[in-house]
């Protein structure tokens, strides 16, 4: 079996997943990733010893089974989330975090950086490496004495551990979630694929039950008639792993302490400036002024939505787990316009084929359907760019129990030695399990936005993976996806995009008038909303260290009642469950989804005048931001693009401020 797994990371091919979730595999991967990360020392060690005159470039770029192997185990424990396989990872991370520590403050690798960068003729693409590569270091506290190195290893070392932990709770309470109801007179109006699924999961019992699933709960929070039911639902939503054996409260105040602990030992005024400092915008107080300006009117604006939902409804109170349900019955009732029914315009499989067609036509780009596939619901496709075959994509789109929540794109295997990227989407949508998958526009719109991160990381151009990932500042990486949902909101491609799955249809006109006019209905409370977890992230790692948990339980909710509309109360403990600040990478940056809007509603106006099918803009939008991820400062791709800087007089049109 060792052998077949090697052979099988040898391939330029999609592995074979299912190798790798073998009990047989199982019994030999801890010996195989203990061989790897051998290898990777020796290799380290080989570099470290060879004198100036004897470097090549390609020393620093060589390519990695290990790496390979330790992503597609990840992924898999991402989607599948199997305990052999979780222990596996557990057991190996810290020796990982050894050989990464060591590399990470290598004195003798860091010199050598610095006699690449001034004595090896280098071209431009490597220039830019080495010269990431050394800002890196010297950010890492290279230069700082060794006692203090050896602090900070020992800081990453626990922050892996804890980061892993805290998203494995997540995804556990999740797992072990079930909501029953006895009574489905409040449930009339339930979608019915939700309803079925809900009395399949109830087994015999004459009861409904509904797990974990998005869609469900949404459902409940939008369809159910009982308020009780409907708040009962929410406050679980918003509480997810934190009591119990998957208590997160704990682990993050750990994550929390350990993060401003390191941004004190490197000289940094908090953790939220240490985090900041490769972003365009560069320090919290740029972050803070910006979200608060924006913030501060939404919250307003929001007040004006929820006492107009009150009026409508002729109810004295709106509670936060209200606000679904009656923003549907008021769709519902004063535009007749029926989300159940939009979605038969919106099959799985068909909108799949827009998006691909429209990026073939747009982007020529061309993505061709692979019949072999070795998971059922994993999709398989080889990417052509001008006609070359440039990476492989995988789509495992539906929800399934124990599975990471939310949507992600991921690489697997990046550009190197000759092999092709192996790049990953993976989503929690419902799957219809007796016809055609329909798709809410919030469906539509997440696999929109997705994709286009996935597609961002397929078209990278330079031959070197360093290049190409998410190295570009961290408040420009969501431009892409970001944008891309335009195309889920403009009527113009509404109109080709939607195709009824029985009569193929698009929209009528009427539901496209009625969509327009609601195109910003309730937009604000959405703004306040992210505007809120955005102020919330950037002050939690701005803090002194809170002393115990209920100080942290405290502070954070003081901070959200500071930029929420809704009054939050104790049962209130979003944060246990918010990946995003806690192991994805978004500690102090969850402000990029706001920023990145303000530099592509810059674009997106660009592309509209255009005309938004229009392939040479869509040519010139590829080569100048898509392929050339991190190649020069995010500032300057976009300038390529736009021939000036940003006018954030766009955003204000879209939030109709001006």
């Amino acid at each position: 079996m060792k052998d077949k797994l090697i052979a099988e990371l040898k391939k330029n091919w999609i592995p074979d997943f299912s190798l790798f979730r073998q009990k047989e595999a199982f019994s030999v991967l801890p010996e195989l990733l203990d061989d790897l990360l051998r290898e990777e020392k020796e290799k380290f060690e080989v570099l470290i010893q060879k004198k100036g005159n004897e470097l090549q470039f390609s020393d620093f770029v060589e390519s990695s089974d290990f790496d390979y192997l330790w992503r597609i185990i990840n992924h898999l424990d991402n989607c599948y989330n199997e305990s052999e396989l979780r222990n596996i990872i557990s057991d190996f991370r810290p020796h990982l975090q050894d050989l990464v520590n060591e590399q990470q403050y290598s004195k003798e690798y860091y010199e050598k950086l610095l006699w690449m960068r001034d004595n090896y003729p280098l071209d431009a693409d490597q220039k830019r490496i080495i010269e990431l590569w050394i800002k890196n270091y010297q950010q890492r506290g290279i230069d700082l004495p060794q006692n203090q190195q050896e602090e900070i290893k020992k800081i990453n070392k626990e922050y892996s551990k804890q980061s892993e932990i805290f998203q494995h709770n997540v995804v556990d309470d999740q797992a072990g979630f079930l909501y029953h109801l006895e009574d489905d007179s409040m449930l009339k109006e339930m979608p019915r694929l939700t309803l079925e699924k809900a009395k399949r999961l109830a087994w015999d019992t004459p009861w409904y039950s509904f797990d974990a699933d998005p869609t469900m709960l949404g459902d409940l929070l939008k369809y159910c008639s009982d308020s009780h039911i409907r708040e009962e639902v929410y406050n679980r939503q918003q509480s997810w792993a934190s009591s119990w054996k998957f208590d997160n409260r704990p682990i993050a105040l750990k994550l929390i302490s350990l993060s401003q602990m390191k941004a004190k030992i490197l000289w940094y005024k908090n953790a939220a400036e240490m985090f900041l400092w490769d972003t365009m915008a560069q320090d919290p107080w740029t972050v803070v002024s910006f979200i608060s300006n924006i913030s501060e009117l939404a919250l307003k604006k929001t007040s004006d939505e929820m006492e107009f939902l009150k009026k409508v409804f002729w109810i004295d109170e709106i509670k936060a787990s209200d606000v679904a349900y009656y923003v549907r019955k008021y769709k519902e009732t004063h535009y007749l316009l029926d989300e159940n029914k939009i979605k038969q315009y919106f099959e799985f499989e068909e909108t799949l084929a827009w998006l691909h067609g429209f990026v073939k036509g747009f982007l020529w780009v061309e993505l061709r359907k692979v019949v072999e596939q070795w998971e059922w619901e994993e999709k398989w496709y080889e990417v052509y760019k001008d006609w070359e075959l440039v990476a492989y994509y995988v789509l495992d789109a539906f929800y399934r129990k124990g599975k990471r929540p939310w949507a992600w794109a991921d690489i697997l295997r990046e550009k190197v030695d000759g092999k092709l990227p192996i790049i990953v989407n993976v989503a929690n949508i419902q799957k219809n399990e007796d016809g055609k998958t329909l798709l809410y526009l919030r469906n539509v719109e997440t696999l929109f936005h997705e994709f286009w991160h996935a597609l961002h990381a397929m078209l990278a151009d330079s031959k070197y993976a360093y290049l190409n990932w998410f190295n570009i500042e961290w408040d420009f990486v969501e431009l892409p996806s970001q944008l891309m949902e335009n195309w889920v909101n403009e009527r113009e491609s509404l109109v080709s995009l939607s195709k009824h799955y029985l009569t193929w249809e698009p929209l009528p006109n009427d539901i496209l008038d009625k969509l327009d006019e609601l195109k910003t209905f309730m937009m604000w409370y959405f703004v306040a909303r992210q505007n809120e977890l955005a102020l919330v992230d950037n002050s939690l790692y701005q803090w002194k260290i809170p002393e115990n948990i209920d100080e942290l339980d405290q502070k954070i909710l003081d901070e959200v009642n500071k930029h929420s509309y809704f009054q939050r109360w104790d049962e209130y403990k979003m944060y246990c469950a918010f990946l995003h600040i806690f192991g994805w990478g978004y500690e102090a940056k969850y402000y990029s989804y706001m920023w990145a809007e303000a530099y592509w509603a810059d674009v997106f106006s660009k592309i509209k005048e255009e005309w938004m099918f229009n392939s040479e803009i869509g040519y010139k939008y590829r080569d100048c931001i898509l392929k050339e991820w991190c190649r020069k400062d995010a500032k300057l791709l976009f300038e390529d693009f736009m021939g000036r800087s940003m006018n954030p007089e766009e955003l204000m049109k879209k939030y109709w401020l001006l």
